[in-house]
């Protein structure tokens, strides 16, 4: 099982920089956490991080920190009382490169922890070291389970810091040559060690599906309920006519294996506003929603923040008049801890999110909704355009390539990209510590309970 303790925004760096300002002595905090689990991986989500005053230590020395037991009192209460997680952080402040626990740290966690799980016994708990440019975490998921590594510590924001125990080399280097010229072999790594999911694959998601596997990623979750119609022939990268009834997650996993025999590609054959699909999300590092319904998105959106998954949302408009394009836009958007939601900008129609999500009897019991679906116009030019736009926003996100923004719109009449400054809404419902945010398995996910 993958395991990763996820900080929000810039977190992680603020709570480096103060906490290594008292370098030469060792410094601590302590963090409550949500957390989140699938069959495959377990995610302890940070909520709040609490640094130890100076009156608030027995010792503070180069060596070692051992905190007051009155400022852990209240915080393993409150853990208790509102299902969190204890992370225990400290510093290392003369360690050069990744850190590692010390002697002196397994003999403090084997005192401390049979007190954590005393009064917190439900729920697992752990340590984190930072040093000066690396973090490393490790779990107990029981008193008498002793400590065990987790697999990455991620910050999660308008950029995704990664510090991982797998120091893998470049897979077939030459061949990535180009793309490491362009944002370094750092950047390539840590396009290789994320799991990637791509929701909807048909005109942008398709396109999508087909650039990450020539940037070398290795994992693809592919997740759609659609069979391919002949009116999809015109925009679907990969597809023929013969392929007319099949799946179209199949079609974007044989594309994928096309470009990069060896990628790992799971399709899921089903539908995002179900929860028990969308759950199957939660095991990707890295989202595209590729969707064209406000129900989908408003689900996405909430996961983004609920479980600290970054979500490039995609969308394609073409406003056409007796079948003649007026008006031509598309828009991509990062949604991620740190940054606005859909919520806060009023993106989504509460009204659609309402209709999208009803079962198909609560639809067709619905006085309101009246009529077909109608086709909406679409290009694979304009397409490819927004889906080179969302990955290259990944790649701003992932690989440090040099694009600051997170937010564009494409008026593709006026061949303008304009980038767009918004701002959270304090007490928004999901992106907000008041919200959504880091909530993990304690609060429902949204969607249809199928």
């Amino acid at each position: 099982m993958k395991s990763r303790i996820v900080f929000p925004g810039d977190r992680l760096e603020a709570l480096r920089r103060s906490l290594l300002a008292s370098a030469p002595d060792e410094s601590a905090a302590v963090i409550l956490a949500g957390r989140a689990t699938t069959d495959a991986s377990e995610m302890l989500l940070v909520r709040e991080i609490h640094e130890v005053p100076a009156n608030g230590y027995l010792v503070q020395e180069p060596l070692r920190a051992v905190v007051k037991p009155e400022f852990i009192a209240p915080l393993l209460k409150r853990a208790r009382n509102e299902r969190w997680s204890l992370f225990f952080v400290h510093t290392h402040p003369f360690s050069e490169g990744p850190p590692a626990f010390s002697v002196v740290d397994e003999g403090g966690e084997e005192q401390l922890m049979p007190a954590v799980f005393a009064r917190v016994p439900d729920r697992p708990h752990g340590s984190l070291v930072l040093s000066s440019d690396g973090a490393a975490a490790r779990t107990w998921q029981s008193v008498t389970s002793g400590s065990a590594p987790m697999d990455m510590v991620i910050e999660c924001g308008p950029k995704l810091h990664l510090y991982s125990r797998d120091h893998h080399a470049l897979e077939s280097a030459t061949e990535f040559d180009r793309s490491i010229r362009a944002f370094g072999a750092d950047g390539q790594r840590s396009l290789q060690r994320l799991v990637y999911a791509v929701v909807g694959v048909g005109g942008t998601g398709s396109i999508i599906v087909e650039q990450l596997a020539h940037l070398g990623v290795r994992d693809l979750i592919l997740l759609d309920f659609d069979r391919l119609e002949e009116t999809n022939l015109n925009r679907v990268v990969g597809a023929q006519r013969h392929n007319v009834g099949e799946y179209k997650v199949n079609l974007a996993r044989d594309l994928a294996r096309r470009i990069r025999e060896e990628i790992n590609c799971a399709p899921i054959i089903g539908n995002v506003l179900n929860r028990t699909d969308a759950r199957r999300l939660l095991d990707a590092d890295f989202i595209f929603c590729c969707t064209d319904s406000h129900g989908s998105r408003h689900v996405l959106n909430q996961i983004a923040y609920q479980f600290m998954k970054p979500v490039i949302d995609v969308g394609v408009t073409i406003d056409a008049r007796d079948k003649t394009a007026a008006r031509v836009s598309g828009r991509v958007q990062l949604l991620a801890p740190g940054m606005p939601c859909l919520t806060c900008q009023n993106l989504l129609d509460p009204e659609q999110v309402r209709r999208d999500l009803l079962s198909d009897e609560e639809r067709s019991k619905d006085p309101y909704i009246l009529g077909a679906h109608e086709p909406q116009p679409a290009v694979i030019s304009l397409n490819g355009t927004v889906a080179s736009m969302a990955v290259t926003m990944m790649l701003a996100t992932v690989a440090s390539f040099p694009s600051a923004s997170r937010h564009q719109v494409f008026l593709g009449d006026r061949g303008v990209v304009r980038s767009v400054d918004s701002r959270s809404e304090e007490n928004c419902v999901v992106c907000s510590e008041q919200g959504a945010l880091g909530r993990g398995d304690n609060w429902p996910m949204p969607g249809r309970v199928t």
